[in-house]
This record gives structure tokens, sequence and C-alpha cells, in this order.
């Protein structure tokens, strides 16, 4: 919007320039087009006036210059207008979005703490863990399938993940842990950069654990047209290149 009321002052500043040349007002306020962005800017867009004195100067030459300022303040107004009320309008959009999301955590975390008092009341060795069997037996019961979607948790996605959380978790989670665990699974939940390079972190991790497991070099193999390779080789069997 900036970008069209600087167009705006251009392309007019321009006009301006070229039809009040040879006039009492062009000699002192439009002599260059730098000058007469200034007065467009200064005395229509940016003044409370509203371009009422620079109309009165331009009607005493022909009350044509003075309709063509009125409709260029007209407009250079209207783009102030826009831009102030969007602006407006997306301050109060993100305070709105900032305290729903606040209000969505606080009541997301209240029920976090009901589910995992219902879980403890269910937990059959009472150690303060659940285990997988536990967790199986505890989404067969309604009111914990109830709490999970008063917190937009998926119950589907919880048993198709189940068995990777676990065995990552040695077979067992706690409380901080699976309440993290279930609320990054919330359907409300936006995917951040941050969320995408734990992922392939966490993809490096196991494919060089398995590689280590498998006795081969777990860092990636030099591709054949790579500049001194054949150098590399040449070392390692005693042989130096001249």
């Amino acid at each position: 919007v900036f970008l069209l009321l600087g167009i705006l002052i251009y392309v007019s500043a321009v006009a301006f320039r070229l039809l009040l040349d040879a006039t009492s007002i062009g000699e002192l306020r439009f002599q260059t087009v730098t000058q007469a962005m200034a007065t467009l800017l200064l005395d229509c867009a940016l003044s409370g006036t509203r371009g009422g004195p620079l109309m009165r100067e331009a009607y005493a030459e022909h009350p044509i210059y003075s309709v063509l300022v009125f409709c260029f303040a007209m407009l250079a107004n209207v783009t102030m207008m826009g831009v102030l009320a969007g602006l407006l309008v997306q301050t109060i959009k993100k305070i709105a979005e900032v305290e729903e999301d606040e209000k969505r955590f606080i009541k997301n975390l209240k029920t976090m703490d009901e589910f995992w008092n219902h879980i403890k009341c269910m937990d059959e060795d009472h150690d303060g863990f659940i285990t997988h069997d536990e967790f199986v037996n505890l989404l067969s019961d309604r009111k914990t399938l109830k709490l999970l979607r008063k917190m937009d948790v998926d119950p589907e996605i919880l048993i198709s993940l189940s068995d990777f959380m676990f065995v990552e978790h040695d077979g067992r989670i706690n409380q901080i842990d699976f309440n993290k665990w279930v609320l990054d699974l919330r359907s409300t939940q936006k995917g951040t950069l941050k969320d995408h390079y734990v992922t392939r972190k966490f993809m490096a991790d196991k494919l060089s654990f398995v590689l280590q497991g498998s006795g081969e070099d777990p860092k990636l193999p030099v591709s054949s047209d790579m500049p001194g390779r054949e150098c590399m080789f040449d070392e390692k069997a005693g042989n130096r290149p001249a």
C-alpha cells in the first residue's frame, strides 16, 4: 500500500509539474518533480487540512487545477486510510489470535492434568509411568476418548504412533513426556521450521545408528566426481602422486 501511495504521488507530481508550468503556483510549489512530490505529500497526503490551502491557490490560477488537486487529495487520503485500517485490522487480529492461543493452552493444560489423573487411576502398578499395555487399556475407556476429543486429539493417531513412542522411551512413558506427546498431536497444533529440523536430526541419528550397527561407515560416501578423490586413495595405498 505504501508503494501504491508512492507511485500515486510520483505520477501526480509529474502531471502537475507539466500542467502548472509557467504559472505562479507552478513556479512556487511545482518547479521540479521532487518539489512537486514534497508539496503533494506534505500539503495533501499528510496535512491535516487535506490540501485545502493548496486547492485555493490552484483555484486562483484556474478552477480545473483546483479540481485536479482535490481528486489527488481524495485518492491520497483514501489510500492512507486503507493503510491505517489494514494495520489496525492486522493488529487486532494478531492480538485476538494470541489471546485465543493462550486460552486454548490453559484449557489444554487443565484437561491434560485431568487426563493424567485419569491415567493414574487406571495405572495397574502405580509406578507413575504408563506402559504400552496400560495405554491400550486406557484408550478402551470412554472417558479417555472424551478427554482426547476435548483437546482436539485424534485417538487413531495416538494408536498408530504408540508403538514407536513406547519403543523410543524403553517401553514406558512418564507424565512430562506423555503430556508433550499428546499435546503435540493436537489438530490445531501448527508445524514450524523447528519441527522440520528436529525431524531431520532424528532421522540422521537413526540412520547413523543403523549404519553403525551394520558395520558400515555412518558418514556419507564421497562422490566419484569429487576433486581429490584419487589423491586420497593413492595416499591410503601408500602411492603418493608425483
